[in-house]
């Protein structure tokens, strides 16, 4: 149980989207983590490069679309079928439109910056929601189908 509640702690630095996400699934987790202990510190990682990012400065913003860019090219790479890898790849265009988006924020006037930042924020903590739920749903297959084949040996 302290495990879980260590990655909620770190989930929330990501934003509220990610420890519903972390909550939602937190019995299959749990369940991951009894079976392989390793995986704690490979979502912790992935949940923690998130939190480092966060912030709303552009800077900060341009950092977590990074983040976020490259951890929907590992879930593109890693797909165990068609509509995750092309969910994915949808995921990773947006990214890659919003990071070329980002630069033009300091040419517009304060309050237009602000509004702007905002809906961009907005739609970053979604895309983030999104990609660490399939990322989560991904290594819940993965563990699914290593338990089956061990069960037919």
């Amino acid at each position: 149980m302290g495990k879980l509640k260590n990655l909620i702690r770190i989930a929330a630095f990501a934003g509220p989207t990610i420890v519903k996400v972390v909550t939602t699934y937190a019995p299959q987790i749990r369940q991951l983590i009894k079976e392989n202990p390793e995986y704690f510190t490979t979502l912790k990682q992935r949940l923690g490069t998130l939190a480092s990012s966060n912030g709303r400065a552009v800077n900060h913003l341009s950092e977590r679309v990074k983040v976020l860019r490259e951890q929907a090219a590992y879930l593109y790479a890693s797909a165990n079928n068609a509509h995750t890898a092309q969910q994915a790849a949808q995921w990773r265009d947006e990214l890659e439109n919003i990071a070329k988006a980002l630069p033009v924020l300091g040419h517009l006037d304060r309050v237009e910056k602000k509004k702007t930042r905002k809906n961009i924020d907005r739609h970053v903590d979604e895309l983030a929601a999104k990609i660490v739920q399939a990322t989560l749903e991904d290594d819940i297959e993965d563990a699914e189908i290593i338990t089956d084949q061990e069960d037919e040996q």
